[in-house]
């Protein structure tokens, strides 16, 4: 009887300890959590923080906010984007940009995106106007070369239209470059 006693004993110590290990377990995963929304947090508010801002506002790269408004320029002559119209985007871009093809594929695709959420493409036309013309690292041939690559992009399927012409006013008169 006391063999029996004595294993009773053993597997209640055994029993107390393994729930004893499973709390301790569970406390050190609630640290863990807690340590990783702590460390998380900057990340977190910086998402909130551009999640806030309209889709435009997060635009600080001058080519992309060239390529999106090749694409508004393109958009303009109403209905959808022509094989041609993206052809010569993807062609400008690597020509101005230096990009690889897929580059240029990817930055094109990137923009139609864009484009798709965008606020009216006058609105559009001048936000990114701006920072094209406040970029620092951007000169006087860049904001021209700018301006012949949306001639470019107008002219794909033949006379730009009146829209066409509107958009590409903007940016001129943002620029300062006479018509």
């Amino acid at each position: 009887m006391h063999i029996l006693f004595g294993l009773l004993a053993v597997l209640t110590l055994i029993g107390v300890w393994v729930w004893r290990l499973q709390m301790a377990k569970r406390g050190l995963d609630v640290a863990v959590d807690v340590a990783k929304t702590v460390a998380n947090a900057p990340r977190r508010l910086a998402f909130k923080y551009k999640m806030g801002t309209g889709g435009l506002d997060l635009i600080d790269d001058p080519r992309e906010a060239a390529a999106i408004m090749m694409m508004q320029v393109a958009l303009a002559r109403g209905g959808p984007l022509t094989p041609l119209q993206s052809d010569i985007i993807e062609a400008e871009i690597r020509e101005h940009f230096q990009c690889l093809p897929s580059e240029a594929e990817e930055l094109a695709a990137h923009a139609a995106w864009v484009s798709q959420s965008c606020p009216p493409a006058t609105v559009t036309m001048t936000q990114l106007s701006k920072l094209i013309v406040k970029s620092p690292q951007l000169g006087p041939k860049e904001v021209i070369d700018l301006d012949a690559m949306l001639v470019a992009v107008s002219e794909a399927e033949g006379v730009p239209t009146r829209a066409q012409l509107a958009l590409l006013q903007v940016y001129r008169d943002l620029a300062g470059l006479k018509t």
